[in-house]
Formats: C-alpha cells, structure tokens, sequence
C-alpha cells in the first residue's frame, strides 16, 4: 500500500508502469505559460484529517528535499501527479520558486510540457496510517469515524490525531 504521510522516494527503476497501482508521472518544461484554461467544478467530498496531514506532509517534502532517484531542479509551472490508483491522487505545480498543490476545482491552466517522466513510488508505513487500521478494526459499525467526520475547517497535528485514535483504541469515548 502507498503511505505518502511516511517518507517515500519517486523511482524510475520500471519502464513498464501498473498505471492502477501507486506511481507518478512528471510534466516537465513548460512550453507555453498555461494561457488556456479549463474549470473544473462538481460536488466536493470533503477532505479527512488524514489526507489533510498527508497533503502538509507532502508540500514539506517536495518543498525541502529530492524525492526523485534522479538529479531533479524543478522549473516554473512543472507539474507532478502523484497516483494512488489510475486517476486517484495528488496533482502539484511548481509556481514561484515552490511546489503547490492543486485544487482539483477551480480554475487551472493549461500546460503544454516538452517532457515527461514517470515511475513508482516507494513508500514506508506511517505510524499515523498503522494507528487509524488498528482504529478502523476496534470502532463499532454505528460510532462515526472521528477521521471522516467531516472536519475540514479544522487544522490538527498527526501528533494530536495519533493520540485521539490511541485513546478510542485503549476503549476511552
């Protein structure tokens, strides 16, 4: 299983992608400067505490060292998906000297790339998604999930989250 709230590492070791397994695919040099845009817009299922722990996690890693197994300088407006499955994940661009992530509603604009790479991505377990399987096993089936429940305005530390779920695993409400 693919655990981006751990350290992971975007390898090129496969040239025959599993495009429904976990990978990434990286759009590289920017040919124009996205003056077309498409917008997206849909209901919105709203974001768990996990992936927004996940997402900060991510930006940190991106933003702070080199994920890749290769030597790697992002440029203006490169593009990085990473994928749980075929159309299911994170999409990022690299705006003002940083990575970003993208809203997947809203405006976007439309890169034309010159290259692109792409791979799998290795990951190691967190202890955050280790804790919430053992919390997943214990919760009774009418108890709502204090991941799921709906928290989105709420900012929390996968210190503290880690702690609520230890402490429903230890039988405490």
């Amino acid at each position: 299983m693919c655990d981006l709230n751990g350290p992971f590492k975007l390898c090129t070791c496969s040239a025959d992608i599993d495009y429904s397994k976990p990978h990434w695919i990286l759009h590289m040099n920017s040919a124009n400067d996205g003056e077309e845009v498409v917008v997206t817009i849909g209901l919105m299922k709203p974001i768990n505490l996990i992936d927004k722990i996940e997402r900060r996690k991510v930006l940190r890693r991106l933003n702070t060292i080199n994920v890749f197994d290769f030597d790697y300088s992002p440029s203006e407006n490169d593009q990085l998906e990473l994928n749980y499955e075929e159309d299911y994940g994170y999409k990022f661009t690299f705006k003002k000297g940083k990575w970003v992530f993208e809203e997947w509603h809203g405006e976007h604009p439309i890169f034309e790339h010159q290259n692109t790479k792409e791979g799998l991505i290795e990951s190691l377990p967190s202890k955050l998604k280790e804790v919430y399987k053992r919390y997943l096993d214990i919760i009774e089936e009418e108890e709502m999930d204090i991941v799921q429940c709906g928290w989105t305005n709420l900012r929390m530390s996968e210190k503290k989250l880690i702690e609520l779920l230890e402490k429903r695993i230890k039988g405490k409400k």
